[in-house]
């Protein structure tokens, strides 16, 4: 293979989850070129991959998709996989002048014969390995990756510079996920981090998206600590990199849980009814990843969603866990 398309064009996680398998792919074959499709909201975190030749934006809304077709019309892919996509992900079809294109998930618009069917448990990571093990393609383990520019670096280093926090020596604090449902509560966040400040010298940053924004400063001026800070603003490359000199992070099961586990800090993570084995860290040690699962039958019938996945999951539990990890480091 001279030139290869990869799309994953969903959440963050699945973007990152394409990493091991774009590893493995340019150990195998050196020379090929690798061009990358991901959701516009992640692509600043594999513009700087050096397994990568060029990195496009996908826009799922159908009037946007359109640039995205200019833009690989009349390439030619010696393969086009699809990592990871959505059903409107069909539209792009027409743009395609490269066949075949391969798949692991049952999407009914990929031949049967292109789609390769695998095992329901497997981790999302593990899918995309063995799809490619297809090609000749060997695993060279599970590890995500993200790569940093100096410019990143340096504006993260200014950041914690500013607020006079320093590197393995606070706790990041993601507040946020993509919907309500999978997001702990704010209250207990407050309480945790009270019992951070009363009880270690940690310093704490509270983190996520541009929509944690009002959560964060209204934490921020409830715990009114100079050891605190919010960065929900600053640009995802950024806020990966905080997280990457965080001694520990603490967060639901959402994107930046797999930015965590791509840099490797010490997380504590917090699952609700999905299951941890096709989406939590895969092949990563203990001490770098505790899981806390609810226990689905805990929840009383009819509570809402917000509860159904986290009203089981309280402070002193998170707290325990925090308690370790702070203690090891």
């Amino acid at each position: 293979m001279k030139k290869v398309l990869i799309v994953s064009s969903t959440g963050m996680g699945d973007c990152l989850w394409a990493t091991p398998g774009i590893r493995a792919l340019k150990k195998a074959f050196p020379e090929v070129k690798i061009d990358f499709v991901a959701n516009t909201n992640w692509t600043p975190l594999f513009e700087s991959n050096p397994h990568l030749n060029k990195v496009f934006e996908y826009r799922e809304q159908w009037y946007n998709q359109p640039i995205l077709g200019i833009q690989l019309f009349g390439r030619h892919y010696d393969a086009i996989f699809i990592f990871h996509a959505n059903r409107n992900f069909k539209r792009m079809l027409p743009w395609f002048r490269s066949l075949p294109i391969w798949c692991h998930q049952n999407l009914d618009w990929i031949p049967p014969s292109h789609r390769t069917k695998i095992d329901s448990h497997v981790h999302a990571i593990q899918r995309r390995l063995i799809m490619l093990e297809n090609f000749g393609v060997k695993p060279d383990g599970g590890q995500m990756e993200i790569y940093f520019d100096p410019k990143t670096l340096d504006k993260s280093q200014q950041i914690l510079k500013n607020y006079g926090f320093s590197p393995k020596k606070y706790v990041y604090l993601n507040l946020g996920a993509a919907v309500e449902s999978r997001r702990w509560m704010v209250d207990r966040f407050f309480e945790l981090a009270k019992r951070i400040l009363n009880t270690t010298s940690w310093n704490i940053i509270l983190g996520g998206g541009p929509n944690e924004k009002n959560r964060s400063l209204t934490l921020l001026n409830q715990l009114d600590s100079p050891r605190v800070a919010e960065v929900c603003s600053q640009p995802i490359l950024v806020n990966a990199d905080i997280i990457s000199k965080a001694g520990l992070m603490v967060t639901s099961d959402t994107g930046p849980l797999h930015i965590g586990l791509a840099v490797k800090t010490p997380i504590v993570a917090l699952f609700g009814i999905i299951s941890p084995i096709g989406s939590g860290p895969y092949e990563v040690p203990e001490n770098l990843c505790r899981i806390i699962k609810v226990n689905q039958n805990d929840n009383a019938e009819g509570a809402d969603s917000g509860e159904f996945h986290f009203g089981n999951i309280t402070v002193d539990q998170v707290w325990e866990q925090v308690e370790k990890i702070l203690n090891e480091n």
